[in-house]
């Protein structure tokens, strides 16, 4: 079996419809061999089936939940409310932020448990399409909401991914991300030094691998991550302003689903999995920590 590099793409707020990965899947082949072909590699065979796509779609789990609030709210013969399209867009979106907020793990009102074993159960499928006796380089691309999901998870299942699923942890690629407002939840108002030392996002487990959290300075919901703290600084690679959206929303708010079909965007994950399926077919230890570096100077990621 040819050696695959695992692409695990996550949708964000409001996504449950199966296919919507198939934009960013399109852009990440057409760089994939564009990127290839800049190094002087694409006569290699295999390049075609070289990465392993799976979508990831978790907010079906809190939709039934948020239709029957809209059912009982904007039904009610006793209660008259205004703008139902926008309430309707608030619950939609917004309900699924505040249904991931986490609780115990027992407690009957807590979707946390349920989206995080839908993700593990894709994972695990992705697991089973690999070799079967090699580890296989997973790379993550979510959005939105799917950033802190993604991140949570790979927290807290941090000892036993690699055990279980043969997959190693290499690449985070963040877009449009809320991680930077969730790490309000650990904020310490009695820290006389960091108030916010407590936020401790997983770290990538491939020392060749990134986390490269990608934003947009016009979306409100994307903010850099490494700011927060040292250990974020520590954990993110890189924190890369891309302007994205049309031409009429790209300026604005509203340019915050802009982030799958960049072409830019799709340049910086696609080089870096075209690094790595270089690496895993023997490509010299030396070769390729020049291309990390090589590819770090090119998009301006600090060096520490």
């Amino acid at each position: 079996m040819d050696k695959k590099i695992a692409v695990f793409i996550v949708h964000g707020i409001g996504s449950q419809k199966k296919g919507f990965s198939e934009a960013i899947e399109k852009n990440l082949r057409s760089n994939f061999r564009n990127a290839l072909r800049h190094m002087g590699e694409d006569h290699r065979t295999g390049i075609e089936d070289a990465l392993l796509f799976k979508e990831g779609l978790w907010a079906d789990i809190v939709q039934e939940g948020e239709d029957e609030l809209q059912k009982r709210l904007f039904r009610d013969p006793d209660t008259d409310v205004d703008w139902l399209c926008c309430r309707r867009f608030s619950i939609d979106n917004f309900g699924d932020a505040i249904s991931y907020c986490k609780g115990p793990n027992e407690g009957p009102y807590s979707q946390y448990r349920k989206i995080h074993e839908r993700i593990g159960q894709l994972i695990k499928e992705i697991s089973d399409q690999t070799h079967p006796s090699e580890n296989t380089l997973l790379t993550v691309v979510s959005h939105s909401l799917g950033t802190v999901i993604l991140s949570d998870y790979f927290y807290d299942t941090r000892n036993t991914l690699k055990p279980d699923r043969q997959l190693v942890f290499t690449n985070f690629f963040t877009l449009g991300s809320p991680i930077s407002i969730y790490a309000n939840r650990f904020y310490n108002c009695e820290s006389d030094s960091d108030p916010f030392a407590g936020f401790l996002p997983q770290k990538v487990e491939d020392e060749q691998g990134v986390w490269v959290n990608i934003f947009d300075e016009d979306d409100i919901v994307g903010y850099p991550i490494r700011p927060i703290n040292a250990h974020c600084r520590e954990a993110v690679t890189a924190d890369i302003n891309i302007d994205v959206g049309s031409f009429l929303l790209g300026w604005t708010p509203f340019c915050h689903r802009g982030y799958w079909k960049n072409k830019k965007i799709g340049k910086v994950i696609a080089e870096k999995l075209a690094i790595d399926w270089l690496r895993v077919h023997g490509e010299a230890a030396e070769t390729t920590m020049k291309r990390i570096g090589d590819y770090k100077k090119r998009y301006k990621m600090p060096e520490s």
